[in-house]
């Protein structure tokens, strides 16, 4: 009777905790938008690598003082494909810093995301990856 009992608790444990994520993570009618269609940058994922290297300049001082690493840029992308407010999350140093902000008001638009055919407003990260010339493997 107590091994029934206690698989009873157990599989009630596991349902409840798979009826949590499925309300955490948003389906319909919980107030959780759900974005089916993220913001693209025209051309793609590969454009828009192209994009990065043909744009970004190293900074000189960054060179001379072996600067590198990745700077997480945070923005918007409104409903017509515009880049709104872009900010540094994550800083590698400020001369890099200011470098992909600079790279980045250069984008043009992208296609904005949607949700059910619509376009939305939608926040996007974009990592910019800085590996002094000097300083990468060979």
């Amino acid at each position: 009777m107590k091994s029934k009992l206690f698989l009873f608790f157990l599989l009630f444990i596991t349902t409840t905790k798979a009826q949590e994520s499925i309300v955490k993570y948003g389906g319909k009618g919980f107030g959780v938008a759900v974005i089916q269609v993220q913001p693209v940058f025209p051309g793609g994922e590969d454009s828009l690598q192209s994009f990065l290297k043909q744009n970004i300049k190293y900074p000189q001082q960054a060179r001379i003082n072996r600067h590198q690493g990745r700077v997480y840029i945070g923005f918007m992308v409104d409903k017509k494909g515009k880049i709104l407010n872009p900010i540094i999350l994550s800083s590698a140093a400020p001369e890099l810093d200011e470098e992909a902000m600079r790279v980045v008001r250069l984008m043009p638009d992208w296609t904005p995301g949607t949700a059910g055919g619509s376009a939305l407003d939608v926040q996007y990260i974009l990592p910019i990856d800085f590996i002094s010339p000097g300083l990468q493997e060979k």
